[in-house]
């Protein structure tokens, strides 16, 4: 014989009830897991505001950056810069000083001011050597004037050929480390740097200046900074905190015209995508 089983009318409830259930704990289960994917993201975007506070601190001026506050600034001469600064006090006395700059873009404002420069407390000439550098303008290598050369290389990790990104349509071109261009061109102290750092790869060229150890050995930069990229807070704050645990702290900052507010704020604190800064070593002061 066959024997049918009979189901108890509590278990057959009991079933249904689960299979009723099924969809609404599917739907808390999907619930559950937008709530802790959306409490994820506030958690990035909290970190990104932190990021973004913590950058916004470290470009507050510094008196202890340059001594006395012999600060010499230099003004634009275009409508779409500002203007730059360098630290008198923090330029040898024994010998003539020596800056680079890279990718000047024709702009040669601070270049210039730095090779005419004058002695402030006496009024005599005492320029220093410029070396400016820029692989994408202003021809081959020529002299600008006696005691200022241009140079069309780039600065890198490395020796050899580099791919710009496509706001230089990805074009290849020559960059070498700043040792290998020191060593090159018989230089052994350089007192001012000077840097453009907008892109990825040219932020990603200072990161490398500060975990190689070379900056140490520099006594001032000046630096203009583009915070565009949302997605690099984090390296932002990385190498912005890199550069205070090397010794730097800014001296003089400027916000330039065309920079965007952030939306943050803290006090008469403000954030914005765009500044000249200059630093300098309280380390090796």
């Amino acid at each position: 014989k066959t024997c049918t089983r009979i189901m108890p009318a509590s278990v057959f409830l009991w079933r249904a009830l689960l299979l009723l259930a099924a969809p609404r704990a599917a739907a808390r289960g999907g619930y559950r897991n937008r709530a802790r994917e959306e409490l994820m993201s506030v958690g990035d975007n909290l970190g990104c505001t932190k990021c973004k506070s913590a950058v916004m601190r470290l470009l507050v001026p510094m008196r202890r950056a340059c001594a006395g506050g012999n600060i010499t600034v230099v003004p634009s001469t275009t409508t779409s810069h500002v203007p730059t600064a360098y630290c008198d006090v923090l330029l040898p006395k024994k010998r003539q000083c020596l800056v680079y700059s890279f990718n000047v873009d024709s702009n040669l404002d601070f270049e210039r001011a730095m090779h005419k420069r004058k002695d402030p407390a006496t009024g005599v000439a005492s320029g220093c050597r410029v070396v400016s550098f820029d692989p994408f303008c202003c021809g081959a290598a020529h002299p600008i004037a006696p005691g200022h050369s241009f140079v069309p290389v780039g600065l890198a990790a490395y020796d050899g050929m580099m791919q710009a990104g496509p706001e230089h349509l990805n074009a290849t071109f020559p960059v070498m480390t700043l040792r290998t261009l020191m060593s090159s061109l018989s230089d052994s102290k350089l007192d001012v740097l000077r840097l453009k750092v907008r892109t990825a790869l040219e932020w990603k060229g200072l990161k490398n200046l500060i975990n190689i150890g070379t900056l140490q050995e520099i006594r001032q930069l000046s630096l203009s900074l583009d915070f565009k990229d949302e997605d690099m807070w984090t390296e932002y704050k990385y190498i912005m905190t890199g550069l205070k645990s090397a010794g730097f702290s800014p001296f003089f900052v400027e916000r330039v015209p065309t920079a965007h507010y952030l939306q943050m704020q803290e006090g008469n604190l403000s954030l914005y995508s765009g500044y000249e800064i200059s630093l300098g070593n309280t380390y090796n002061m």
